[in-house]
């Protein structure tokens, strides 16, 4: 009996302090609407939900309490803020830019690196990698894009053509190796030759569920509890393969350096000189001396993982989206042919550019199915908004998917429309009611490539083949995980086209 009356007076004496301790942030978070919170959960139960129930359950938060509520995870504060004119000051302001404490379970895996960190040495990480991001290198890379897609057109063409796919899995194969080429500076040869490659493409998806499921679970935050869980042994699984391909690229990559001449005059990255695009994100990392061997092998992987999953799913929700929406498919299929016609021959940014109505599908897509579903920041100062003061000490949230979907913006908000994006409609709407690739500093940096790579992906398959699906788009569902996603993945048939 004294132990549990001990263990509970100990629990009870930590609260109490914390709440002594906290005391302003308490008294500013009384002022702003939310659910009732819980004593040590908060409102952490609220979120013990199936992945298909999260998003139900943020909607009907901000339905309940407005455009700007708060809710506790255990003791963090989280102010979620939906209104677009306060968005825009908040991303950019200086004192949001420290990504929030949720962020800690990606970099657990990760490390705090150029996707889930921030601060100084993040700053320094991404401005090494910027000129792989850039136009020049961009144009640089289009040989492989266009190789690559041809590899995957040419697997699309041996499947039976009545067969229902799962796109994704061919897709990510394609973005991976392509992914593996440029901005990880290795050969076809090399890449296929990666230790673990393959079953780090097929679970790329589980260790974000995995990462997602310990961002929202509070009992999943408490260490030993995840480390019973059969997660936590795919987790450790993962980051040992993650770690074993990482060194591999980092050993051919300082090999290859090993033979260059000039070196430090191609790390000039003043003028955007074609001599840039010879070194790969990996090269500039190693020729920094910025990082040490932990932090060059997990900004290797960072530099896979997020560059192939994300443009993998934006590619297959987009022929989804084309194979739900026939009308919308052969209205791009007669733009392609337009600006084509119907030979084999690679794709230029010129090409690209002459393709207004792909440009609209792909900002729909992104607007339906945003790779940031949700956005956490850290609160180092007090910041007025509108209309409440968020504290120093909390965290700002950001529900991208949500305000993506917000029927104030938008008309019929969950249907898919690319006429959204005309010159004209965009007008009608507030600028950052759209924000699928974060805004201020820390925003995408793999914007432009991922871009050009969906959009050669999706235009060399619809020159060949007619998308369909036994499914309806009514149908879909659509979990967060991380990003947006298809519970049920991406299916659909693909039928080669008669050429006339």
């Amino acid at each position: 009996m004294w132990p549990v009356l001990l263990s509970i007076s100990l629990v009870l004496g930590i609260w109490f302090r914390w709440r002594y301790k906290n005391r302003r942030l308490l008294e500013i978070a009384k002022k702003m609407p939310g659910p009732p919170a819980l004593p040590l959960f908060g409102n952490a139960l609220k979120f013990m939900c199936q992945p298909e129930e999260f998003v139900r359950v943020l909607t009907e938060l901000i339905r309940d309490y407005g455009d700007v509520l708060r809710f506790w995870l255990a003791a963090d504060l989280n102010v979620v803020v939906s209104n677009p004119d306060d968005i825009k000051l908040l991303l950019t302001n200086n004192k949001t830019s420290n990504k929030g404490p949720q962020y800690k379970y990606m970099a657990d895996v990760i490390g705090g690196g150029i996707l889930s960190g921030s601060g100084i040495a993040w700053r320094k990480h991404r401005k090494i990698a910027t000129p792989n991001y850039g136009k020049r290198a961009i144009e640089s890379y289009n040989d492989i894009f266009n190789k690559e897609v041809d590899w995957l057109v040419d697997k699309f063409k041996s499947l039976c053509k009545s067969q229902e796919i799962d796109i994704y899995k061919y897709i990510v194969q394609c973005t991976s190796y392509t992914v593996c080429q440029t901005l990880m500076g290795l050969s076809k040869e090399e890449t296929m030759g990666l230790p673990h490659l393959q079953n780090l493409i097929d679970n790329s998806p589980t260790l974000y569920n995995i990462v997602f499921d310990r961002m929202t679970k509070w009992y999943l935050q408490i260490d030993p509890i995840f480390w019973l869980t059969k997660s936590s042994q795919q987790q450790k699984q993962f980051k040992q393969q993650m770690t074993d391909l990482s060194t591999t690229v980092l050993k051919l990559r300082m090999k290859k350096l090993a033979d260059l001449d000039d070196k430090l005059y191609l790390m000039n990255t003043i003028e955007d000189s074609l001599k840039n695009t010879q070194l790969s994100v990996i090269d500039r990392f190693i020729l920094s001396n910025e990082l040490d061997s932990k932090e060059l092998i997990d900004e290797t992987f960072t530099v896979f993982t997020s560059s192939q999953e994300a443009s993998a799913k934006i590619s297959s929700f987009l022929l989804l989206m084309m194979a739900f929406h026939p009308t919308c498919q052969e209205k791009l299929y007669a733009e392609i042919v337009d600006v084509l016609g119907s030979e084999d021959k690679p794709i230029t940014d010129d090409d690209l550019k002459q393709m207004p109505y792909l440009e609209m599908a792909f900002k729909e897509v992104l607007r339906l199915f945003p790779i940031g579903a949700m956005m956490q920041r850290t609160i180092n100062e007090d910041i007025a908004i509108s209309s409440y003061t968020i504290p120093a000490g909390s965290s700002l949230v950001v529900p991208v998917y949500h305000i993506h979907r917000d029927p104030r913006f938008w008309e019929d908000p969950d249907s898919f429309d690319p006429e959204r994006f005309t010159q004209e409609n965009i007008k009608k709407r507030p600028t950052y009611c759209y924000i699928p690739f974060s805004l201020g500093p820390m925003d995408c940096l793999g914007r432009y490539f991922g871009a050009k790579l969906i959009k050669t992906i999706v235009v060399k398959i619809l020159q060949k083949f007619k998308a369909t699906s036994n499914n309806h788009y009514k149908n879909l569902r659509v979990i967060i995980s991380i990003s947006a996603t298809s519970l049920d993945g991406f299916h659909l048939n693909l039928t080669p086209r008669e050429v006339e």
